[in-house]
Order: C-alpha cells, then structure tokens, then sequence
C-alpha cells in the first residue's frame, strides 16, 4: 500500500506515526451530516451532489460554527438522511455547566436531494410539522475517505471502513453500529480516522485491534490510548485533561458525564477544570495545569492526595 505513496505522504505519514492526538479533536455544539453519494469534491460542499439551495442552507450555519460534513454509505441513493447531533440539554448543572456524556442524535430522511434544503431548514426553525426527524440511539462510526482532500484518506480511510463494515458484522452488530464514509474531519495526517458518534470522540492511526477495542467497548482498553484524539464536547485544553482521565477510569470513563470550564489562561499557561460523575461514581472535581496545550499536573480537588498526570509532557498535535 506505502508503495502507491508519493515521497511527502510517507513522510508525513511516518510523522504523525510518532505525534501526539491528543487534543486534536475539532470542538463543536453541533454536527450536520448529509448523505450525498461519492465523488466529492475539494471542498466537499461544492460538489455535484450538493443542491445549490442546501449550500444557501448551510453557509450561515459554517459561519456560526457548526460543523457541516458529506457522508454515505453501501445503501446511499436518491433517497437521502440527514443525521444531526447536537449538544444535550442539561442533565445535572454544575456552575452552569451540564454534565455530558454524549449529543443528541437526530435523524430526517427524505425522498430526494431537493428535499435536503426544506427539510433541514424546518428542522433548524424547530418545525415539526413536515419531514419528521427521530431520535435515535445507535452508533455511527464516521471514517474519512475524503480523497480529494488529502490521498492518505483514501489509501488508507477506505480500506478501514471496509474493515469496519466485516468486524461490524463479524460481531453481530450492524443493528447497533453503523460504519460511514465522511468528508475531510481533520488530522488526514493520522489516516485511518473516524468519529465516534454520538459520544462525538475522535481516534486516528487506527488498525484493527484498535477497530475491535472500539467495537467492544471492553477488554483491554490500551489498544484504544493510543489512537485517542479528543473529545469533541470539550475545547482542546480540556481534551488533553479528559484523555489523561480516560486512561486513569478505563471504560468507566465512557459511561459516565463531564463537564469542564477553562478557568484561566496567561502567558502560555492554562488553569481548567472538569468535573465527573458515573455509575460507578460520585461527583469529582479535577484541576489541572497546562502549558502550550502540554499537560503539567492534575489532581482530584476532594482532600485527597493529588493524582499523577499519566500524559505530563505529552502535546498535542
């Protein structure tokens, strides 16, 4: 496969081999997914699959943040969804903050790419009076295989979410998890990468022991470690505190709500903190210190003896 590389992509590809993920995650209240079929275009908004009404719908929505992608899949055809995941409303308030484990997940299917636009305008405007969105609660794996964007992700994306699609099978799962193919996400440099909605967590430099950790959700968490990026409710300061609490929890970590605030920051220093809670247990509050998005020390505010920092000196890539 390296062979059909040019010489910059093996050397950046060698690169990200050896960079850190952590906090490489793009932060963001809410995701807007469009089913179109392949090809896509640089960029992916332009290409021929694209109504020119939903790219009137969608530009304010880019300009107020929102993070807008192309998806599709083996089934994609005329008849289209839109997946929507936004940040939940809140279940326990903590200094304003609510307690997140996961967005909201919301599914509008149409009939046709003409109806994308009115459909996602209404949903947008909370009428419900038309196209009817559902939510859902299964698993979307979003793997980039935006080739057009940057060839690793078609070198290397798409043989991975064919990868996914057989595990995904292999282990009796395709009613819950739903591989994907999705536009440039970020990082094409750690090729294969995927968001995992709707925890909305980023991982690259993926292979298969970590496709099946991810799959599983248990086991031997360490195979997932290595290929964390972030998490997408976070700004990338907190994303560095959250992987270095990931590692202490394990799977834990994934069943319980966070929250977090960026407390200070000053000539290159950072004060956050971020609070926990689980079914397994009570609300924490950490603290923590980092410099330059490099993690320096954490500790659990209770009276208890501060914990290491199993990521101190790691940055970000």
């Amino acid at each position: 496969m390296t062979g059909r590389f040019s010489n910059q992509s093996m050397n950046t590809t060698t690169l990200a081999q050896s960079e850190s993920l952590i906090g490489t995650a793009v932060p963001a209240d809410t995701f807007i997914l469009l089913e179109t079929p392949q090809p896509w275009d640089k960029p992916a908004l332009l290409s021929q699959g694209i109504p020119e009404a939903l790219r009137q719908v969608v530009k304010p929505l880019l300009s107020a943040g929102m993070r807008v992608h192309l998806i599709a899949n083996e089934q994609t055809s005329d008849r289209r969804r839109i997946l929507i995941f936004q940040r939940s409303k809140p279940s326990q308030l903590r200094r304003g903050t609510p307690l997140l484990g996961k967005y909201q997940s919301w599914e509008i299917q149409v009939n046709s790419p003409a109806d994308m636009a009115p459909a996602l305008e209404q949903f947008l405007k909370q009428n419900r009076t038309g196209w009817q969105p559902t939510l859902t609660g299964q698993r979307h794996l979003m793997i980039c295989t935006h080739a057009s964007h940057n060839e690793c992700c078609g070198m290397y994306g798409y043989p991975f979410y064919q990868d996914a699609i057989a595990a995904t099978q292999k282990l009796g799962l395709t009613q819950q998890v739903h591989p994907w193919q999705i536009s440039h996400i970020g990082g094409h440099r750690f090729a294969p990468t995927l968001i995992d909605f709707p925890q909305g967590r980023y991982y690259g430099n993926l292979d298969q022991e970590s496709l099946l950790c991810l799959l599983k959700q248990q086991g031997d968490i360490a195979p997932l470690l290595s290929t964390y990026r972030g998490w997408s409710l976070l700004p990338k300061p907190l994303q560095i505190l959250e992987a270095a609490l990931l590692q202490q929890y394990q799977w834990d970590w994934l069943q319980g709500q966070a929250s977090g605030h960026i407390l200070k920051q000053d000539q290159g220093y950072t004060w956050a903190e971020l609070w926990f809670q689980s079914p397994k247990h009570s609300l924490r509050r950490y603290t923590a210190k980092l410099k330059n998005n490099e993690l320096l020390s954490y500790r659990l505010e209770s009276g208890q003896r501060p914990v290491s920092a199993p990521l101190t000196h790691r940055k970000t890539g």
